[in-house]
Parts: C-alpha cells; structure tokens; sequence
C-alpha cells in the first residue's frame, strides 16, 4: 500500500511533532506500507538515524518540498506549502493520504476529493480554543466559529479518524455528531533505544527530572514550587524549552528560594534524551487541570520514562489513569498540588525497594505502548478502510 504523509512541520528535526511524525513513518514502513513522507526541508541540521536511533525504513521516502516564503519574514503562510503538496498529489496519487494537520487536511479533501484520507486528531480543536479563550472578543468568536466549521468538515469527510489521546472518539462524535470509522492509537516508545546502560553510576544528590517541551499546560511550575518541600537536597533537572519559558522559571525558581537546586539544560539533541532519563533518579510529568493537560494528551515522555526504567510520579488525571495504574506502575499526585508531588518524591527518594518495584512494573508495561504496536493498528485500519471501499464499489446500488 503506499501511503502519503504530508505536513507542514519539517523532517528530520528536533520539535515534538516532528519526532512523532518521523517515528510514526518509520514504524509504518517497518510495518510494510510504502510512506511517502512529504514536508518543507528542515532548518536543522539532523539525520533520521539521530532522533531514531536507527535508519529510516528503506519504505519511507522523505521528499521536501520548498515553500515560497523566507522562513524569516512574520507573515510567513504554509498555504504555498499545502497546495505543492496537493499538486504532487494530483500527479502521483497515493492509496491513501494520512494527516494530522487539520487546515492541510481541510484542503486536501476539498482540493482532491477523489483521494481518501485519514485524519490523525490530537485534540478537539474547538474544544481547546473555547478553554484557552474564556472571555471571547468578536474576532476570536469569528476565528471559533471557522475552526469548528474546519473541524467539523474534516471529521465528517475523512475516510476515517486515527484518535491519539485516550477519550477522544467519544469526545468527537458528541461535539460534532459524526459516525466516520475512527480507532484509538496512542503515542509510543522505541523499546531498544529506551534500554538502560549496564552500569549507571549514582547520584552525589538525587536528581529529579522533568523532560520536554514548557507549555503552560505542561504545568511544571507544581514541581519548582514542590521542590521546597522535597528532602535530601534533591535536584530539579528541566530539560527542554524556550529561553523566555526557561526565564519565567528562573524567576520562579528564585522567589521559591530554590533557585540552586533547580538545573537548566535547555533544548537538547534528541538521540541523548534517554541518557538524561537513565541519569535520573525519578521522573515527573506534572501536567495541568486542563482539557489538553488532564484528557486530551498521550505524552510520549511518560512511555519513554516507563521504558527507559525510571521510578515516576505523574499528576493523577484521567489521560495518565489511562496508562498508568497508581502505585502499581507509578505514584500519582493531585494535579497542581506542590505538596502532594513533594509528599510522593519524598516517598520514593526513602523506599529504594519500593522505586525498582515500581520501575520493573512500569518497564513491563511499555511494551503495550510501542511505536510498532501503534504502525500495527494504524496499518490495519487503514487496510479495512481500503477494504471496505473497494467492496462498496463492486456492490450495485450501494454508496459510502
């Protein structure tokens, strides 16, 4: 089968979405689907083998496609990037096409009808500007009020849905009221590249970590402002982020008078993510009481900690439950309570038995979250959406 992949975000490059868009290919084509993995070339210079620890599957063929706006200019559009996309297209159709960006799936479906696609949804779009925006002016009621239009479109129009985080089909088909065939495919974990080193040396302090990107949703102020609180003059490792997020923290970190005990390292290079998690003593994932921080997230760091082997304490939401058994897999914490994830660290940083219990377990489990558990069920949704087609084109009077 070969499957299109199109999207604006640059591949091979170091951002979140561009790692799962390379490693969801990757796995596709491992899986035996010919990916045609189309993108603007990236301003970063970085091989597929650095981000997956391997080379890219001889099936997937990565071709850039050059947009006509310098990457510098304010009003930069992806809009000549889409319609390259779809004049390739038009040229060489593929069996399938496969987005996850609502506004070039929005085009490719009124742009070239006769192609099915397959939207992958991460988040109930409308449903997240209306939190984000409580207090709406004219013009955010209006820009609204076209994304819902947007969304709705794609959802009633794709050949089928491909839900990342956990709930959201039925979320979907209650906001917008549509039937389209839809699966649930969490994010994953390369388990191979996630092992541990033979030998990891301890700590002189123990190192607490958080790793990823600093959204506001992410909510990794709770753990600045827990770090009080936590014994043993244990550190905070953050890695990820932008300078001016790293400098509200900073700030933070300062007025909580832990700014000694709270170490920056920045953005780092994909392919060493796991040996700041192997370095680590506990894991954390904070996140927030928001519709995309607590129901509408399927973070690839939880998989990676679980993976990699770490004792973790993650906020006690129901896209975490979803994953992770409290005390079974994890210690859990009420989300956006500083005390209640010092309370939890303090435990595992006194219970050594208690954090190889817990690391053990959680290692086991991963492997019900791979990047080839989730190829597998992609693949075979697409193969049935396919199927179901052609059968529905060789029986008389019946229609999609």
């Amino acid at each position: 089968m070969r499957l299109a992949y199109p999207d604006p975000h640059p591949v091979p490059d170091t951002g979140t979405e561009s790692l799962q868009i390379l490693y969801t290919a990757d796995a596709l084509g491992k899986a035996g689907i010919e990916v045609c993995l189309i993108t603007p070339p990236p301003a970063t210079v970085i091989a597929a083998r650095d981000i997956l620890g391997h080379e890219l599957s001889p099936n997937v063929k990565v071709i850039h496609l050059r947009d006509r706006y310098p990457r510098w200019l304010p009003w930069r559009s992806n809009r000549p990037f889409y319609r390259a996309v779809a004049r390739l297209l038009a040229k060489q159709p593929a069996e399938m096409i496969y987005a996850r960006n609502l506004k070039l799936a929005e085009l490719l479906l009124r742009w070239l009808p006769s192609q099915p696609l397959v939207f992958e949804s991460h988040e109930p779009f409308t449903l997240t500007y209306r939190e984000e925006h409580p207090r709406m002016n004219l013009r955010q009621h209006h820009k609204l009020a076209a994304l819902a239009r947007r969304e709705e479109f794609v959802y009633r129009h794709a050949r089928g849905l491909v839900a990342v985080p956990p709930f959201l089909i039925d979320v979907l088909r209650k906001e917008f009221g549509v039937e389209t065939p839809a699966v649930e495919a969490p994010n994953g974990v390369d388990l191979r590249q996630a092992e541990a080193p033979a030998r990891i040396e301890a700590n002189p302090v123990p190192i607490l970590l958080y790793l990823g990107s600093l959204h506001p949703w992410k909510g990794v102020e709770t753990l600045v402002r827990a770090l009080p609180l936590v014994s043993g003059g244990a550190q905070l490792h953050i890695v990820g982020g932008t300078p001016a997020r790293i400098e509200e923290l900073r700030v933070l970190a300062r007025s909580c008078d832990v700014e000694d005990r709270v170490v920056f390292h920045g953005p780092v290079e994909p392919g060493k993510r796991f040996g700041y998690m192997h370095r680590a003593d506990i894991c954390l994932l904070p996140l927030t009481d928001t519709g995309i921080g607590s129901r509408h997230t399927s973070p690839i760091k939880l998989f990676e900690y679980m993976a990699a082997g770490r004792p973790i304490v993650v906020a006690d939401v129901p896209a975490t439950r979803a994953i992770v058994t409290p005390n079974v897999h994890a210690l859990t914490a009420e989300v956006g309570n500083p005390r209640a994830f010092a309370e939890a660290i303090n435990v595992l940083l006194a219970d050594s038995t208690l954090c190889a219990r817990l690391a053990a377990v959680a290692r086991t489990k991963a492997k019900d979250f791979t990047w080839t558990k989730r190829a597998e069920t992609i693949r075979q949704f697409i193969y049935n959406l396919l199927s179901f087609r052609h059968l529905a084109k060789d029986t008389p009077g019946e229609s999609r």
